[in-house]
């Protein structure tokens, strides 16, 4: 058979001819088994009441990836208004029994510290006598005070931070 001018083999022209088939064949098979596997995803990612095609699916998953986030920041705002709020709540607490002047009415005299996270709050003691009992308070900030702080004021705020110390090591 003559081609463009030239002679060529009608066998190799056979021999070319079912060599491109063969590879149009292998292309096809290729492409089937392709196919197949794509379906096959497509019907898993739709098998969770996704959608009817995967338009919808991208869609569905796409609220619900918003939702998820919508909540995630709630949470967190939620987290940082509740760390906020915690730092000005009672945290540390401590209190010591004394023996005010000595004898043998006993520990009957006390002080008690009450403070937050920034150590203030406020140390109450109260003095026992056999005629009279008084109660002072005194405002504690940051650790100090305005007020002189007795021995046992300063004992019950140190006995405050350690409560608190260990029980946040449990």
């Amino acid at each position: 058979m003559e081609i463009f001018g030239y002679f060529i083999p009608m066998k190799i022209l056979l021999m070319s001819c079912a060599g491109v088939c063969l590879l149009a064949f292998l292309f096809a098979f290729i492409a089937f088994i392709m196919s197949v596997r794509a379906k096959i995803r497509y019907k898993k990612i739709l098998r969770d009441g996704a959608g009817r095609d995967i338009t919808e699916a991208i869609v569905n998953y796409y609220e619900k990836c918003a939702d998820i986030m919508q909540n995630y920041n709630q949470a967190e705002e939620r987290l940082k208004k509740l760390e906020r709020e915690s730092k000005a709540c009672v945290k540390k607490i401590g209190s010591i029994r004394y023996n005010a002047f000595g004898g043998n009415n006993g520990n009957l005299s006390f002080a008690a510290a009450v403070l937050d996270d920034s150590d203030t709050g406020f140390v109450i003691n109260g003095v026992y006598t056999s005629q009279q009992t008084a109660t002072y308070l005194k405002p504690i900030n940051k650790g100090t005070s305005v007020f002189e702080l007795t021995e046992e004021d300063m004992e019950a705020i140190k006995t405050a931070k350690l409560n608190y110390q260990r029980n946040i090591e449990r």
